[in-house]
């Protein structure tokens, strides 16, 4: 058995480099901001409140696996400061979605959803959720045929590979220095919810 496990013949759900990256919830959380914009690990730092020295070896365990690289540095305070980006935002294909754990799933949909949930919360006790006129939130509910979900699905893939057409764009123009950084989280959520119940 040791020798078929090292004969890298075995199938797997998705790139193992992944897994690993995905093993630890401070690196997680790393490469899920790192996937959002460019920032140092003083920045992480701060938002989490901890002192770079306590996580910076999941930053560097992140680029050993591929998943980040270092594209700026500066010096602040004496000391150089490294800025990261992710290489790629992560992002499972249907295929290998279906393929995964339902465990894996779980825990990969409720930590996604969890740090949704710490930006939203963040942008309503900063202020920051009304601060631009054109900011979208909506709630759709609504009842589907089999045609009609799948016309859904359709639409939510199409927006999600727009939005990284926009964003690969964006990031382009502000490596050059073209215009002002505007930190922004989106969200796309479809989901089944059973039978709603009339109000009362």
């Amino acid at each position: 058995m040791r020798e078929l496990c090292e004969s890298d013949e075995l199938k797997t759900f998705f790139d193992r480099r992944l897994i690993e990256a995905l093993a630890h919830p401070v690196r997680e959380h790393i490469l899920a901001v790192l996937n959002e914009r460019i920032a140092s690990a003083t920045e992480i730092g701060e938002e989490l409140g901890a002192d770079v020295s306590s996580f910076y070896h999941h930053i560097e365990e992140l680029e050993k696996f591929g998943c980040i690289e270092r594209v700026a540095s500066k010096r602040r305070r004496g000391v150089k400061e490294h800025f990261f980006q992710a290489k790629r935002t992560v992002f499972f294909s249907d295929e290998a979605w279906r393929q995964m754990p339902e465990s894996l799933r779980e825990d990969v949909a409720v930590s996604s959803l969890q740090l949704l949930f710490d930006d939203v919360v963040g942008a309503l006790s900063t202020g920051m959720l009304d601060a631009r006129d054109d900011r979208h939130v909506s709630w759709t509910p609504g009842s589907f045929d089999a045609q009609g979900w799948n016309e859904v699905m359709g639409l939510m893939n199409q927006t999600l590979d727009q939005l990284r057409r926009i964003q690969d764009a964006a990031e382009s123009r502000l490596a050059k220095g073209d215009a002002p950084e505007i930190s922004a989280t989106m969200s796309i959520l479809a989901f089944e919810t059973g039978p709603r119940r009339d109000a009362t």
